[in-house]
């Protein structure tokens, strides 16, 4: 918990003091000691917890433990079926179990997660009741199923979204700075459809739990067969991710001097897309965007990429053929998407001069708009073969210097109020002190480079102007 900052500690300090509160009332209400309507009998009551926290532990555990994250929940029916079965105050005891999973190794976790399910459970349970849902044993008791509680489930289960939304866009954005837009727009645009399916389920479980609290329990396990197969297909798209990141490597063993480029690129430009709320799916393709961005330079020749001296044009447009070959390297990836553009585009400027389309402003997609800031920042930030790393300030001023021509003023503005909130670090490559002496400059990234070229490229020929010059005097003299 120490790792977290202040914020954030406080944070989930009071939720654990919120969460403890109603489980002293739950104990107290369910053991009578102090009288609450709507509590089942105590038998009842200890019975429920008897089935349903084991369960919802060993849910929780479970998905703990995969290889893989997994969207589909098993615990969160165990969850919501607790107050249906008997009512919100055993909901909040069985959200509270989850302070016990052990796979999570940070105790910050655990306490969190605890009273985050505890206080979701109990709120949702207190909705239910207010709708006019109705216990297992008082829906076993009616001649025909009360369809108006089918209102009471779906209430509660937008009770349950919301509650559980605010709780963790408070702790993402107290804990690592996240816009709370982003975490609020992905967390609803994900969870309608799964809590209206999940609040199904724990009604289908609170339906059997009268007749057999075990056929209650069974139901569970075609969701867990669910879960089963979708961890192979996240762990097929760990195969994935395993594949681009050797794609990367291989680039990255081509030009030694860009070596961890890839990641800080899409690690700037994460920054960049949080900042302004977008969503996290699409956060996840620029992740793979600003990783895949220079793979294309497979297709560029070694000494092309190694060499310490200007590039011939000849040379140029060969490095400049990277973008589209990398959108061929990965158009097979399916997954990828919009990330194809991102990678095609990364190069292009706003005034149309960029490559390989020549595209404008609101033409260059916005991946490839992100991806660019983020280039050339890291460019600039990193120790190359002809100079030294500038610092962030420094690279902020020359993106800023080129906002409007070469770069999306919103982009680097928004890379300005990233930073300001996550300190960027990185470990520079030690420079070559006689390349840098040279005053050759080859690195394409760089929003400068052009206009060092253009210079170099004019010094040697002044210089070989003066030479046919001389050459020439001596020759009349």
């Amino acid at each position: 918990m120490q790792a977290l900052p202040r914020t954030a500690r406080l944070y989930i300090a009071a939720l654990v003091g919120i969460a403890v509160i109603i489980d002293v009332v739950a104990l107290l209400a369910i053991f009578h000691v102090v009288p609450i309507a709507g509590t089942p009998d105590t038998r009842d009551a200890l019975l429920a917890l008897a089935i349903l926290a084991p369960t919802y532990l060993v849910a929780t555990s479970l998905r703990s433990r995969l290889s893989v994250p997994v969207s589909l929940s098993v615990n969160t029916p165990i969850l919501l079926a607790s107050y249906m079965v008997a009512g919100p105050y055993v909901a909040a005891l069985v959200g509270t179990v989850d302070v016990l999973v052990v796979a999570r190794k940070r105790l910050s976790n655990r306490l969190y997660n605890g009273a985050q399910f505890a206080i979701v459970g109990f709120v949702a349970g207190v909705a239910y009741q207010w709708a006019g849902g109705l216990l297992s044993d008082e829906m076993a008791s009616r001649s025909q199923f009360p369809a108006h509680i089918l209102v009471a489930v779906g209430f509660s289960d937008v009770v349950a979204m919301v509650v559980n939304a605010i709780l963790i866009v408070g702790i993402m954005r107290f804990a690592e700075k996240v816009s709370a837009l982003s975490v609020w727009r992905t967390v609803f645009a994900g969870s309608g459809l799964p809590y209206l399916a999940y609040g199904l389920l724990g009604l289908l479980m609170a339906v059997l739990w009268a007749g057999s609290p075990v056929a209650a329990v069974l139901v569970l396990i075609p969701v867990l067969v669910a879960r089963w197969a979708y961890q192979q297909y996240a762990e097929q798209l760990n195969a994935y991710e395993a594949t681009i990141r050797s794609l990367v490597k291989a680039v990255e063993t081509k030009d030694a001097y860009t070596r961890g480029h890839s990641e800080r690129v899409s690690r700037a430009s994460v920054l960049i897309a949080r900042h302004r709320g977008m969503t996290e799916d699409r956060v996840a393709l620029l992740r793979y965007a600003g990783i895949l961005h220079d793979v294309g330079k497979l297709g560029v020749p070694t000494r092309v990429l190694q060499k310490t001296g200007p590039l011939t044009d000849r040379e140029y447009a060969l490095v400049q053929r990277h973008p589209g070959i990398g959108q061929e390297l990965i158009r097979e990836i399916a997954f990828l998407r919009e990330a194809y553009e991102g990678i095609l585009h990364h190069h292009e400027r706003l005034d149309g001069r960029g490559y390989p389309d020549g595209l404008r402003e609101g033409q260059i997609p916005e991946f490839a708009r992100i991806i660019a800031v983020a280039d050339a920042f890291d460019s600039m930030t990193s120790t190359r073969s002809y100079r030294g790393a500038r610092t962030v300030d420094e690279a902020l001023v020359e993106l800023d210097r080129h906002r409007g021509t070469q770069f999306d003023p919103t982009m680097v503005q928004a890379l300005v109020a990233a930073l300001e909130h996550q300190p960027w670090t990185h470990t520079a490559v030690p420079v070559d002190v006689d390349a840098e002496s040279s005053g050759f400059v080859l690195d394409h990234d760089d929003p400068t480079v052009g206009m060092s070229v253009a210079i170099n490229q004019q010094r040697c020929e002044d210089a070989s102007a003066a030479a046919a010059v001389d050459e020439s005097r001596g020759r009349a003299s």
